[in-house]
């Protein structure tokens, strides 16, 4: 299972699998934490006439989210906001889930949300978020079905806990381990 943090997929050019053409770049990361997944991307033009692109790229386009490019079969897989699901063409403000605070049922702070964690190859499946634990240092956890999430904070099951990990790799075996104990495949 390779990870990689959501920030890092800021920036990655949008390359068509037919022809390997370099189309957008991506600006940010639509994601819908209520349901644990990327929704899609608002994209930058590349090359000379850099600047935001009006079109999106929701995920069901997505061919694959690599560690150096987001695919897509072709160009005509930019949607322009319109014809975009509401959730990418018109996604909802105020909604990021950077900054809230990570809480289990029990009421123990595990830490802040940094970023979200994706598997790579996959077309935008979320698997953890990356968080401040309150001594200051970054940690992994994986994404439960979460129980609840408000403006400011991400209540998961007190057991999440025993699966926060100090870096990915770690990450990526407790994402499997969390699975499996949950039946979730």
């Amino acid at each position: 299972m390779l990870l990689v943090a959501g920030s890092a997929v800021r920036g990655l050019p949008v390359v068509t699998v037919r022809g390997g053409e370099d189309v957008a770049e991506v600006k940010d990361i639509v994601y819908q934490a209520d349901a644990g997944r990327i929704e899609g991307f608002t994209l930058n033009k590349r090359g000379l006439f850099t600047g935001k692109r009006r079109e999106v790229l929701p995920t069901e386009q997505v061919h694959a989210i690599g560690a150096d490019a987001v695919m897509i079969l072709d160009e005509d897989c930019l949607r322009e906001p319109g014809q975009a699901p509401p959730a990418v063409g018109a996604p909802e403000q105020k909604r990021n889930v950077i900054g809230n605070d990570v809480l289990t049922e029990g009421g123990a702070s595990l830490g802040e949300v940094r970023d979200v964690v994706l598997l790579v190859g996959s077309s935008g499946e979320v698997v953890g978020y990356q968080i401040k634990r309150p001594s200051g240092e970054d940690a992994y956890i994986p994404l439960p079905t979460q129980l609840a999430i408000s403006g400011s904070a991400l209540v998961v099951p007190d057991e999440t806990e025993e699966f926060t990990r100090d870096d990915l790799v770690g990450l990526g075996a407790a994402v499997e381990d969390f699975r499996s104990r949950h039946g979730v495949r």
